[in-house]
């Protein structure tokens, strides 16, 4: 049997229901929005990277701007709406920023006092004090985030679907946007899908590592999105330990981070390699060049065995920031693209940032 129709009309459509398409509809909804259509061409919604992450909330990021919004993101999450999840989306575990030089650490520590961000400076015998296991990481000490932590990711994605269905929103499954036909007012769309078609005069191109293909068939303003690989790999059983340990993210050259998850940790190489938007393939090699580096690094990781080994993508614009905003060529496209590697901790701030931008064109509409 086949699927059903998808509505014919919606007065918001959303492409894609990774983080970037469920936040920004969750706030539509949630500010009144009626009649807001997702489309999701997966079986489920988050498959390629939202649901593949480390979930690692790290509010201190390389960007001001990210940073900006990752701090934004955090305090949502902390302190979500009392209906949004069952349970925490966040374990405060707090974070360890580390590296081998001084000055690194004192930037560090120097940008998270403009952002007022809590911190705590120690040197590499107060690190090695509260984690002995990373005695063999080359490092001047490191700098404690206590408001960082681990998110349960799929809770976040759960929670903002949830709430938007909840608001009236209608989520469409296993839907693949093929056309755009532009209406006669160049104020409304049709798009001609894999199970129908559905006319509109708002599509919101959250769609991912395909933001870019989407955003050509319609028309849009040409915007090179880039999907870079990054492998996650579980390691076997780790005797005694702390499971509500605080994560550490090596920041020099050789990038790597580790968490506790279960019995044993989640380690990532922070590899970047580009391949095409879908590509979930562990690549041949991965595992040895992680452990390659865990030997120079922290050898006695490169001793545990891996359990298990996954991929996610992470998409980025040139400039590697978030592009929110409406589409300069194209009246009734609005993208929400390029969430990049803190996708997941930015997409509260992202997704009321987008809401509220669309909602305003949308009540200008309504007073014309």
């Amino acid at each position: 049997m086949s699927a059903p129709s998808i509505p014919a009309r919606a007065r918001v459509v959303v492409v894609g229901g990774g983080f970037a398409g469920a936040a920004t509809a969750y706030h539509l909804a949630r500010a009144g929005v009626q009649d807001l259509l997702i489309l999701e061409r997966e079986s489920t919604c988050g498959y390629h990277a939202s649901g593949r992450n480390a979930g690692l909330c790290r509010q201190l990021t390389d960007d001001e701007v990210v940073t900006d919004l990752a701090v934004r993101g955090a305090d949502f999450l902390r302190q979500p709406p009392p209906d949004f999840a069952g349970g925490p989306l966040l374990r405060q575990t707090g974070s360890l920023l580390i590296s081998a030089h001084p000055i690194r650490l004192d930037q560090l520590c120097a940008r998270a006092v403009r952002r007022r961000l809590a911190h705590e400076r120690l040197d590499r015998d107060a690190l090695l004090a509260r984690w002995p296991r990373l005695s063999g990481l080359p490092s001047a000490g490191a700098v404690f985030f206590p408001t960082d932590g681990v998110m349960d990711v799929h809770a976040l994605l759960q929670g903002f679907l949830s709430g938007a269905r909840a608001a009236g929103a209608q989520v469409e499954l296993n839907v693949e946007v093929r056309k755009f036909r532009h209406g006669r007012d160049a104020a409304s769309v049709t798009l001609e899908t894999s199970r129908g078609s559905v006319t509109t005069s708002c599509v919101v191109n959250a769609a991912g590592a395909w933001a870019g293909e989407v955003g050509r068939r319609a028309g849009a303003t040409a915007v090179q999105f880039t999907s870079l690989q990054r492998h996650l790999f579980l390691t076997d059983r780790v005797p005694n330990l702390d499971a509500q340990a605080p994560y550490f993210w090596y920041v020099d050259q050789e990038e790597m981070y580790g968490r506790p998850e279960g019995h044993g940790f989640l380690l990532s190489g922070c590899d970047a390699t580009e391949m095409p938007p879908g590509d979930a393939r562990v690549q041949p090699g991965a595992a040895a060049e992680l452990a390659d580096r865990l030997r120079r690094l922290t050898p006695w990781l490169a001793d545990l065995g891996t359990t298990r080994s996954w991929a996610c993508q992470r998409t980025f614009a040139p400039d590697r920031l978030p592009v929110v905003g409406w589409d300069p060529k194209i009246a009734w496209l609005f993208w929400v693209a390029g969430l990049g590697g803190h996708g997941a901790t930015i997409s509260p701030a992202i997704g009321h940032m987008a809401a509220a931008d669309i909602g305003h064109k949308l009540a200008m509409v309504n007073q014309a």
